[in-house]
């Protein structure tokens, strides 16, 4: 994981946090702040994200994968 995940990340994992079915925990919330900049990052890139993508991210980060559906969701209403 990246040493340094900007503060940006970490509000919207706290205001996706807000709507989730689930909050996010104190221990996940670097993992899914990781998966929102990996997310976005590749969103401003141009870069396809298909299900495979998504999960691979997911594991990387952390963090569960039945989060990755309702973040997906969070995101496009976002």
């Amino acid at each position: 994981m990246s040493n340094e995940i900007p503060l940006k990340f970490y509000d919207i994992a706290d205001e996706y946090s807000k709507e989730s079915a689930k909050p996010v925990s104190e221990a996940e919330r670097d993992a899914v702040a990781y998966y929102f900049q990996s997310l976005i990052t590749r969103l401003m890139n141009n870069e396809e994200i298909s299900e495979e993508a998504q999960s691979e991210m997911a594991k990387e980060a952390g963090i569960d994968e039945t989060r990755i559906d309702e973040i997906a969701e969070f995101l496009n209403t976002w």
